[in-house]
């Protein structure tokens, strides 16, 4: 059983409900969603779903598997129909089955929830006047299961309602939470993309907080991974924000890298930029990489993905760590590694919404005095 589909036939409630059967199961509850006859004093005369299929098929998954883990589900599916329905016509259905009935009740609110403000699917409404219009995408930001408003940057030509459910759809993971990290996490978090890892073993510095924004004094000491994803989502609570209070390592980097979408390397060191650089290669993923020394920094995009140029292209051979001083050794003003941490965010939100203007295969070198 799939934990979700789109279906542009009837849903097939029963084999949707025997696939759920299970003798441990005491709870099963299930959400049916209508085709109603009218909206907003308005007479509906049918309804078209359009879907951006591959991305809402991935977020209607995460979406019930969230709920599963969450909930402690025996099991749960949901079913969306597209194209064009008649009034009558069932649009959604959600089941889910439980140890207890709590669980299923809430289970079940949270998947139909969560799909509609998540999963980029929208309906189109045709009226009794000849009329017709598209009613998801202008309220899902006002919404009252919405935290966030994003019409300021949905109004943006080459955003709008469907980018912003691909930035909801992406999954971006940033390795490092210091000078360039903090303004990276911060701005992603703000537009709103879904799910954001955090790679940081280290903790947070009393000598660093001039530079790194997300944390404070009360901070001192705490793991600086798992601080800054409680920032994220106390910044914008429909953020999944995942802490990974490790060193992103040869070891570990094939599986970090495997459940996101972009990778950003905002590490302090040669080792781990060019390990970052490697493991985006190998996994034909795009990689957004920055450094800073003292009032200089740079810039570059990788995208092995689309067969673009890499950190070796320029640098074959990995430079040596102590080389270069870091931001401890060589000294560092804030808002040096804060603008190139703002041009990071920049180019993943570009990649993202596939905006022009891309980097692919320069390197930006920025003398600020």
């Amino acid at each position: 059983m799939n934990l979700f589909a789109l279906s542009e036939t009837a849903i097939d409630v029963a084999a949707r409900q025997a696939a759920l059967a299970d003798p441990g199961a005491g709870g099963y509850v299930a959400f049916e969603g209508w085709v109603r006859d009218h909206n907003e004093g308005r007479r509906v005369t049918r309804l078209e779903y359009e879907a951006f299929d591959e991305l809402a098929t991935r977020e209607g998954e995460r979406i019930v598997a969230e709920a599963i883990a969450r909930f402690g589900l025996r099991a749960a599916t949901c079913v969306h129909r597209k194209g064009s329905l008649a009034i009558g016509d069932m649009a959604v259905w959600v089941g889910v089955s439980a140890a207890h009935r709590g669980e299923a009740f809430a289970a079940c609110r949270y998947i139909i929830d969560e799909v509609k403000h998540r999963v980029p699917v929208w309906k189109k409404e045709h009226y009794a006047d000849g009329d017709s219009g598209w009613v998801n995408c202008e309220h899902c930001a006002s919404a009252p299961h919405s935290h966030s408003d994003y019409s300021r940057q949905m109004a943006l030509p080459g955003v709008g309602s469907a980018g912003q459910a691909r930035l909801t759809a992406a999954r971006v993971l940033v390795v490092g939470a210091g000078g360039l990290g903090c303004p990276v996490l911060a701005y992603l978090a703000g537009a709103g993309v879904g799910t954001i890892g955090i790679v940081d073993d280290d903790r947070v510095e009393a000598g660093n907080l001039h530079r790194q924004p997300l944390f404070g004094h009360a901070d001192i000491g705490q793991p600086k991974a798992e601080v800054a994803a409680a920032r994220l989502r106390a910044q914008n609570p429909e953020v999944h924000a995942h802490a990974h209070a490790v060193r992103f390592g040869a070891a570990n980097a094939t599986a970090l890298l495997a459940g996101y979408d972009v990778i950003v390397d905002c590490s302090d060191n040669f080792s781990t930029k060019f390990l970052v650089n490697d493991a985006a290669v190998l996994a034909r993923k795009p990689a957004v990489l920055a450094s800073v020394h003292q009032f200089e920094g740079q810039l570059q995009v990788v995208r092995a993905d689309a067969q673009g140029s890499c950190l070796r292209c320029v640098w074959p051979e990995a430079t040596r760590d102590g080389l270069v001083g870091n931001c401890a050794e060589s000294g560092v003003l804030g808002p040096v590694p804060g603008l190139l941490g703002n041009l990071q965010a920049m180019e993943v939100l570009k990649l993202l919404l596939d905006l022009p203007g891309q980097l692919r295969d320069e390197v930006l070198l920025f003398d600020l005095l």
